[in-house]
């Protein structure tokens, strides 16, 4: 295994501690872009291509158009990508505060807030709703646990879009799927589509999901 793989799986013991995970992030930020470049990380790439498609197919909007939070943003690798797509409202959150100085280098970002952790409840750092939030590489093992979904449902706005990624290792040792159908019955959320074993990084792939706010209407 070589050194980045292991700094990447170093994370996945982790079990979802903030602090722990805050000093991880910040040991790991300056080296970050290149340990997962070096692994063939593909994650980023792949949802800001599921959000053109949910602009284009489910809003009906020109990217420029649609406010978009990306939710664990890191050192802004997604933000690069749905730029690159043509989005240009994007605001960032991350856990970790060294995480977050690097995204804000990258440009892309409109605001970005730290010490935002999934697994506490809590309003949004933010006053705005948006129409689409993204979340890529956050529902990984010892990260975020499925109940998150709930706290990303509560930045949407009425009729916008969540797409998040889950490792396939993660989906495999979590309850995601059971979590996400209760928090569908609760009504906070709706599975609009899904993609299985996509492109995410050279060891595995990963499942991307699409939810829509609120009840499914008939």
């Amino acid at each position: 295994m070589s050194n980045s793989e292991n700094t990447i799986h170093a994370s996945h013991g982790l079990d979802g501690n903030s602090s722990k995970l805050e000093k991880y992030y910040a040991d790991w930020a300056e080296r970050y872009d290149n340990d997962v470049q070096s692994e063939e990380y593909g994650g980023p790439k792949a949802i800001a291509s599921i959000a053109l498609m949910v602009a284009e197919s489910y809003l009906a909007r020109d990217p420029k158009t649609i406010r978009v939070l990306d939710a664990g943003c890191g050192t802004g690798l997604a933000g690069i990508e749905l730029k690159e797509k043509g989005f240009e409202a994007i605001d960032g959150f991350d856990l970790s505060q060294e995480m977050c100085d690097i995204a804000r280098d990258t440009g892309v970002y409109d605001k970005l807030a730290a010490n935002v952790d999934l697994n506490v409840e809590k309003d949004p750092v933010f006053a705005e709703r948006y129409d689409l939030v993204v979340c890529c590489g956050v529902f990984t093992l010892g990260h975020v646990e499925p109940k998150g979904l709930r706290q990303l449902a509560a930045y949407l706005s009425d009729g916008g879009y969540l797409v998040a990624s889950t490792r396939n290792s993660y989906l495999e040792g979590s309850d995601f799927e059971a979590a996400s159908r209760r928090i569908e019955e609760a009504g906070d959320l709706h599975l609009v589509a899904s993609l299985p074993d996509a492109r995410y990084i050279a060891e595995e792939g990963a499942h991307y999901w699409v939810y829509g706010k609120g009840r499914r209407t008939v």
